[in-house]
C-alpha cells in the first residue's frame, strides 16, 4: 500500500468511529502529542479517541500530505460538532449542535507500517 493511501485510511478509520479499525493501524507503543498532552500507548490513544467522538462528531479531513522519509506531515481540517453541552473544550464552551473547526498540523512517524508518534497542533503558515 502507498503511504499515501494508508494515511488516507487512517483518516477514513477515525471518521468512521471504528476503534478496532484505527487500533490495527497504530504501533502498541504509539505516541500521541496534543493539546490534551501526551498520551503512551494504543489504550492511550483509544481512550483519547472515544473520548473525542463521544463528546463531538469528529470529521478529520487530510488536506494536503507531505510524505517524509520516516511518515508524512498532514494538514488537517478537523470539524467538530457537540454531540451535548460542552462546557469547556480548549477554552471555549459549545452548546449541542455547534460546530468548532480546527486547522491542525500532524506529524506522523511509522515504524514497521504502523503509526508509532502522532504530533498534532495549530496549522503551520
Amino acid at each position: 500500500m502507498a503511504a499515501e493511501d494508508f494515511f488516507k485510511g487512517y483518516y477514513e478509520a477515525y471518521n468512521a468511529e471504528d476503534p478496532a479499525r484505527l487500533g490495527a493501524l497504530l504501533a502498541d507503543d504509539v505516541v500521541l502529542a496534543s493539546a490534551m498532552g501526551e498520551q503512551k500507548g494504543k489504550q492511550a490513544y483509544l481512550d483519547t479517541y472515544q473520548f473525542m467522538i463521544g463528546t463531538f462528531a469528529d470529521k478529520m479531513r487530510p488536506e494536503k500530505i507531505t510524505l517524509t522519509p520516516d511518515g508524512a506531515i498532514i494538514d488537517i481540517h478537523d470539524s467538530l460538532t457537540a454531540r451535548a453541552d460542552v462546557p469547556d473544550f480548549m477554552g471555549q464552551s459549545l452548546k449541542a449542535g455547534e460546530e468548532m473547526v480546527l486547522k491542525l498540523t500532524g506529524r506522523y512517524t511509522l515504524k514497521e507500517g504502523k503509526i508509532a508518534r502522532i504530533e498534532i497542533g495549530p496549522r503551520e503558515s
